[in-house]
């Protein structure tokens, strides 16, 4: 009677553990273009902007083949309530801004003297002629818009978080793909309406030509 019991209950662990065994299918990721195919140090990752961007005034245009590439700049959009939140945190923190106290804080916020730390700062919206949007890059406060230059048909769109620079070339076409540098490129700029990609000590110098929605290069 026993031996039965125990061969009941062995039964069920052990169809237990053959099926702990089966291998764990792998979650699927759903990435974007760049993040798919960007390397370092082309790999800025466009942004679903959800604020309201008529908050946000055009300061600059830029043409962009078959369309405009536009940066906006934004100013506080929290409400009373949550600034107040923020500033008795940042007093509590002693992080305020240089000029403002914890009295002023929030009617010097309202006036657009400052933002918090990760709000939105600038977008750069990138569209087609017919008004639609190919891509949009947003610039959180502390962090800085490095680049925004015209290129060919193209803009070069550089966002600095930290000490890193990450770039995207964008035209009417969508973001256009650049080949892989791995860590060897450490400086990217316009010179001569193309983009020169320069390595270590500058034993690196490639130039990227912006052409019909292709990336050419030419050393």
């Amino acid at each position: 009677m026993i031996a039965l019991l125990a061969l009941l209950v062995a039964v069920p662990v052990a169809a237990s553990a053959k099926k702990a065994a089966k291998p764990i299918k792998p979650v699927e990721l759903h990435r974007t273009q760049t993040e798919r195919e960007g390397s370092p140090p082309f790999d800025l990752v466009p942004s679903q902007v959800r604020a309201d961007l008529e908050k946000c005034r055009v300061e600059e245009t830029l043409p962009m083949g078959g369309g405009t590439a536009e940066k906006r700049r934004c100013g506080g959009m929290l409400d009373a309530e949550a600034a107040v939140r923020r500033c008795k945190d940042a007093a509590r923190h002693d992080v305020l801004p240089q000029g403002v106290t914890k009295d002023s804080c929030l009617a010097d916020y309202q006036r657009g003297k400052f933002l918090f730390p990760g709000e939105l700062k600038e977008v750069i919206v990138a569209r087609r002629r017919d008004g639609k949007t190919v891509a949009s890059f947003q610039v959180l406060e502390g962090d800085l818009l490095d680049t925004f230059q015209p290129v060919g048909d193209a803009v070069l769109v550089g966002v600095a978080v930290g000490d890193r620079v990450a770039f995207a070339v964008v035209s009417s076409h969508g973001i256009l793909k650049a080949p892989p540098f791995g860590e060897e490129a450490v400086d990217v700029d316009v010179a001569h309406g193309r983009i020169r990609v320069t390595g270590k000590a500058h034993a690196m110098q490639v130039y990227l030509v912006p052409q019909n929605g292709q990336l050419r290069v030419e050393k």
